[in-house]
C-alpha cells in the first residue's frame, strides 16, 4: 500500500512513553509527515488550541490527563478538531465506547507500523 497520502500531513502524537513517541515519529517522518508530540492530554489540548493537525494519535492511559480526558475536553470545547485515534497496551474501554466519545478508531499497541499508517489514512479520509 502506498502511504503517499500521509506526505505533508501534520500529526500530533500523545503518549507518556518517550521512546514510543520517538519510534512512531521516526516512521511517520519517513513518509513525509510533520510530527509534533505531547506527553499527556493536557499538553495535547494546549497544542490543539494553538495549531492545526490532520490527525491526533493519543495513548489512552497517561498520568496527568488521559486520552479519554483529552476527548472529553475537546468535546466540551468549541474547537473544530482533527480525527482522534486512540492507542493502548491495555484498556478497559471498548472501541465502540471510544467512538461514542469522539475517537475515529482505536488499536492496541504495539502494532504493525503499516497498520498504523493505514488507520491514519482512513482517519484523514473521514475528516
Amino acid at each position: 500500500m502506498s502511504f503517499e497520502k500521509l506526505k505533508g500531513t501534520r500529526i500530533l502524537i500523545v503518549d507518556d512513553e518517550q521512546l514510543l513517541r520517538e519510534t512512531i515519529e521516526m516512521h511517520l517522518e519517513l513518509e513525509g509527515v510533520v510530527v509534533s508530540h505531547a506527553s499527556n492530554g493536557k499538553e495535547a489540548f494546549d497544542l490543539i488550541t494553538k495549531n492545526k493537525y490532520s490527525v491526533v494519535l493519543s495513548d489512552i492511559r497517561m498520568p496527568g490527563c488521559s486520552g479519554i480526558q483529552l476527548l472529553e475536553m475537546i468535546r466540551a470545547s468549541s474547537l473544530k478538531t482533527p480525527p482522534i485515534v486512540l492507542m493502548s497496551a491495555f484498556t478497559d474501554i471498548s472501541e465502540e465506547k471510544a467512538k461514542e466519545l469522539g475517537a475515529r478508531g482505536m488499536f492496541l499497541k504495539p502494532t504493525d507500523m503499516s497498520y498504523l499508517k493505514e488507520l491514519l489514512i482512513e482517519s484523514l479520509d473521514s475528516f
